[in-house]
């Protein structure tokens, strides 16, 4: 992933770092700040940065290697900038080393020669994930990076929101604490912290990790408000939650049956799981139809004719339906009303 690094003083280095499991890359284009063709003006800086903190941690070090887009084919003899032995010397001499290699491996050596116009360096840590990598980097830094603005928060799309949201479910790592006030409300009944949700959405806009300190949390804030826009309720941490009867008074010789029936319908109801379907439905095909009877509401209704289009449960029997179901959206369908209700009817 790609982080900031930040300096004694809380200042960001215009750098480009990648951290992974047991490596960092140091890149020599395109800097912190995203200009993909302009060298990093800190890269020599930030590679010193690096270094230092990883010895003031007692990181050990299992090599350094040029890592551009060339120097990957080659035999990995020929990219190595730091033999074993030398990655004890003092971080000045191994910078100068660093330096002096990677320009010379980047001009051609005999006519066989590897070309190379770019030094990025990939640096191997021993037995260090990312997250400790992380925490090496920036040991107890007070940055001052101000907040995004307003503008660049509101670029995060509802399709970005959906795919955080997933990724968090899959252990994303992030730098966000659980939430104090607020969550956000999943279809599943899950409970998810909206500052974490919209950090990880964050990074498709700025294309680096979002750090707390970019935005802020709370009603009326971008981060809410994209987050509720993608169709997920934001409540507060006290608020239990319940399916009021009145959710289903158009349904209610249905909803009078079993608990599973009602589990069904709160299922098809649930926001974000139906608002995520409508959207991905539109991506594939244009429009939204229905999948029974080929109805385009937009066209034969008008622009608001989309309403009629509901989602409907389709490979999981209601009878079968429990409380800790997990839904996909290919388990989903794009329905009119009329042939929902009819569906319905015809499963009960």
């Amino acid at each position: 992933m790609l982080t900031t690094i930040f300096d004694a003083d809380g200042n960001s280095l215009d750098a480009k770092v990648e951290v992974e499991d047991f490596a960092i890359t140091v890149h020599s284009r395109g800097g912190a700040f995203g200009k993909p063709n302009l060298r990093n003006p800190d890269y020599r800086r930030a590679v010193r940065t690096i270094l230092e903190r990883l010895a003031a941690g007692r990181a050990k070090l299992s090599g350094v290697w040029l890592d551009s887009a060339v120097a990957k084919h080659w035999p990995e003899l020929d990219r190595q900038l730091l033999d074993e032995a030398e990655l004890t010397l003092p971080v000045d001499e191994l910078v100068t080393l660093i330096g002096q290699r990677g320009a010379a491996k980047g001009r051609p050596i005999g006519k066989n020669g590897h070309g190379n116009s770019t030094k990025r360096v990939r640096i191997g840590v021993s037995g260090a994930l990312s997250g400790e990598l992380l925490r090496l980097l920036n040991p107890g830094v007070r940055t001052r990076q101000a907040r995004l603005p307003a503008e660049t928060l509101r670029r995060v799309e509802p399709w970005m929101i959906d795919e955080a949201i997933e990724a968090f479910k899959a252990g994303r790592r992030h730098g966000f604490q659980d939430s104090t006030d607020y969550d956000v409300l999943l279809p599943t009944g899950e409970r998810l912290p909206p500052k974490a949700v919209f950090g990880i959405a964050l990074m498709e806009v700025i294309g680096r990790p979002a750090v707390p300190g970019d935005f802020s949390g709370g009603v009326g804030t971008p981060c809410f408000e994209s987050i509720e826009d993608a169709g997920y309720p934001i409540i507060p941490k006290e608020e239990e939650v319940s399916s009021p009867q009145s959710e289903f008074d158009d349904e209610r010789t249905w909803a009078e049956g079993t608990l599973v029936r009602v589990q069904h319908l709160r299922r098809e109801r649930a926001p974000g799981l139906a608002g995520m379907k409508k959207r991905r439905f539109m991506e594939q095909h244009g429009h939204l139809f229905c999948e029974r009877c080929g109805l385009i509401p937009s066209k034969s209704l008008g622009p608001f004719g989309d309403a009629c289009i509901e989602v409907h449960h389709n490979t999981v029997a209601v009878s079968k339906m429990e409380g800790k179901t997990r839904t996909r959206l290919a388990d989903l369908k794009c329905l009119c009303a009329n042939c929902h209700r009819i569906v319905h009817r015809e499963i009960m």
